[in-house]
């Protein structure tokens, strides 16, 4: 079993203490009891409530409520098979971990809003397949092309610099990479470059030339300010101005016969892109059948309305009331 939304999981801590204050409950009782009678009669209004009972009602009340924040999380198990209706392509997002994509001229920082316009990207997808390369001075594969999107949506996340192999930035062995894992796709083949541009090995022209003679079309996303802001190398503590280098950039998306986009805040780009992609290059549409995993939060709020019924019916009277004598009473 996994959890599509597993922060909705840390909200079950907060049963402890709402737990611990339904079962103080009786204290301030006691307080408010004070307010309107004399404390020695407090027994005798006790005398018909039944401890083990009050008791459990708190008890159902915890467990429908923890249902409720599992059913939230999202559980999922199990495979089930989908007919999609899909454009027939395979898209690749090369992204930048470079030191440099932490700076943060653009909040909260480049790779941060990298991710955040890879994941609204994956959002729009409707059964196209999506892989991701990660690259600094060299490039890996951090997922093959897949339409499983949950899948997807937990490499982008996992992203960061300090994944980064070796020091530096080769926008060529990224674009070589992808040009090898598009060997095992059939669809249309689209490349989207997410950096800020600095290539310090100065081979991405040439790499984008060869992959668009493959039959890829490049697109580029650039992360950052043109002004930049200073960053320190990590290995030599030096520091230097790191900036957008939107000319390299938009000579990579010409020779890939693509378009540049720079990233925003306002993620208004990512339509722009869809719409791009699938006006232009949208190839042949087909049914494809996804086994994704099944949502079954289902059962848990089912478990959660029962506990919830129970706890109702449940009476927290004694099942036998106490026979209070006229002496006993007479006795306060």
């Amino acid at each position: 079993m996994r959890f599509a939304h597993t922060w909705f999981l840390f909200l079950l801590l907060l049963l402890l203490p709402l737990g611990y204050l339904l079962w103080v409950q009786k204290d301030r009782k006691l307080k408010r009891f004070r307010d309107f009678a004399d404390a020695r009669f407090y027994s005798f209004y006790l005398a018909g409530i039944s401890p083990f009972y009050s008791s459990l009602k708190v008890v159902l009340r915890l467990i429908a409520l923890a249902l409720v924040i599992i059913a939230a999380a999202g559980p999922q198990w199990d495979y089930e098979a989908t007919e999609l209706e899909t454009s027939g392509l395979d898209i690749i997002f090369c992204v930048d971990i470079s030191k440099s994509m932490d700076a943060e001229d653009i909040a909260p920082s480049r790779l941060s809003r990298a991710k955040l316009q890879i994941s609204s990207f994956v959002d729009e997808l409707q059964g196209d397949r999506i892989g991701i390369i990660a690259f600094a001075g060299t490039a890996s594969l951090e997922c093959p092309l897949t339409d499983d999107y949950e899948s997807v949506q937990m490499v982008i996340s996992s992203l960061s610099t300090n994944q980064a192999i070796r020091m530096g930035t080769d926008i060529g062995a990224a674009l070589d990479l992808a040009a090898k894992s598009f060997n095992t796709g059939q669809g249309s083949k689209i490349l989207i470059l997410i950096s800020d541009g600095e290539d310090l090995e100065k081979a991405a022209l040439t790499k984008a030339r060869r992959v668009r003679s493959e039959g890829v079309t490049i697109y580029t996303m650039g992360v950052g300010t043109e002004s930049g802001t200073r960053i320190t190398n990590p290995a030599t503590g030096e520091e230097k101005l790191s900036v957008l280098d939107t000319a390299t950039l938009s000579q990579i998306a010409k020779l890939g016969s693509g378009q540049y986009y720079s990233v925003s805040p306002g993620q208004n780009e990512i339509k722009l892109l869809l719409k791009e992609i699938y006006g232009i290059e949208k190839g042949f549409v087909d049914g494809r059948r996804v086994h994704r995993m099944k949502q079954q939060y289902g059962f848990f709020l089912i478990g959660a309305l029962l506990f919830l019924l129970l706890e109702m019916l449940i009476s927290s009277n004694r099942r036998y009331n106490k026979t209070v004598s006229q002496e006993e009473v007479s006795g306060y």
